[in-house]
């Protein structure tokens, strides 16, 4: 249900009871393992040693995982986010502004360990024409799975809920774009939200540890503190390439056959965007996941 440093709350099954367990001593989690380090949708195995007292024995092996690489500590090792999710629901909002290389990064990630992916565009009502951004396009276009939400006031979320109905499905994004609101919604539960700051625009952090719900139709969903940079734990050339596959059919019509689609005359990638067929932002994306790579 979800995750601590020293202790993790834990639902029992059949009667869905919560206990708080510790990880048994061969379980504790130290920086060389962190790749291994429980994650909420992780299926443990939970003993009662003393009557009251639950430790975790073992965790089962994933089917599924959202891994990361956490830039500010733990030496840049892999941190598991969520497990045995079934996808992952990337949110983004116009207020703070959209940042479409986060959507990505998020999308690759989710493709690596196996989760279906979602873009959820909320606070609609701040600006309509989100609907026709040809950014946003480029998602549904490829055949992702893109809903349009103003959480605040209720709108977009019945086929929200519908898509969301007997799955697992992990929330994330920036702070203050509105995921705890829209599970607010959703669950019922009395999620702590925070509004952006007006000065910066900056979103607030609510969402302090990855956390598990019930929905009232069927199905679960984790809420996960928001993120502002996500490193991706394992990324190479062919991984980009394959995911950007509507920047791959374009680049098979460029001059040269190493186009970099920065300067290189006769690019049909950047003339695809100068012709409105493909955005700016995604290309941008394009070509920073590239230098990124390992291989």
């Amino acid at each position: 249900m979800e995750y601590h440093r020293e202790y993790c709350w834990v639902e029992l099954e059949p009667d869905r009871r919560e206990v708080m367990a510790k990880p048994r001593g061969r379980l504790q989690l130290s920086e060389s393992e962190f790749a291994r380090q429980i994650a909420v949708g992780d299926e443990v195995n939970v003993a009662e040693p003393e009557a009251g007292h639950f430790t975790i024995e073992e965790i089962f092996p994933r089917r599924t995982w959202l891994m990361r690489k956490n830039l500010m500590r733990y030496r840049h090792k892999p941190q598991c986010v969520v497990a045995n999710a079934d996808q992952l629901a990337v949110v983004v909002a116009p207020n703070p502004r959209i940042k479409l290389n986060v959507v990505d990064r998020f999308f690759l990630a989710a493709i690596q360990g196996g989760l279906e992916t979602v873009l959820v565009v909320n606070k609609i009502d701040l600006d309509p024409a989100l609907t026709d951004n040809l950014a946003i396009r480029n998602y549904s276009d490829l055949g992702y799975r893109v809903f349009f939400t103003a959480a605040t006031r209720g709108e977009g979320l019945k086929p929200l809920a519908k898509e969301l109905h007997g799955k697992l499905t992990a929330f994330c994004g920036h702070s203050g774009v509105g995921k705890s609101t829209i599970l607010r919604k959703l669950t019922g539960v009395d999620i702590k939200v925070a509004e952006v700051h007006p000065g910066t625009q900056k979103g607030r952090q609510t969402t302090s540890a990855a956390r598990l719900y019930h929905l009232k139709e069927g199905g679960m969903v984790v809420d996960t503190p928001g993120i502002r940079e996500f490193g991706l734990a394992h990324l190479n050339w062919l991984d980009v390439h394959d995911y950007f596959t509507d920047i791959a059919a374009f680049a098979m019509k460029c001059s040269f056959r190493d186009c970099r689609h920065a300067v290189e005359p006769g690019c049909r990638v950047r003339l695809a965007v100068e012709q409105g067929e493909l955005s700016g932002s995604r290309l941008k994306s394009f070509i920073k996941l590239c230098n990124e790579c390992t291989d």
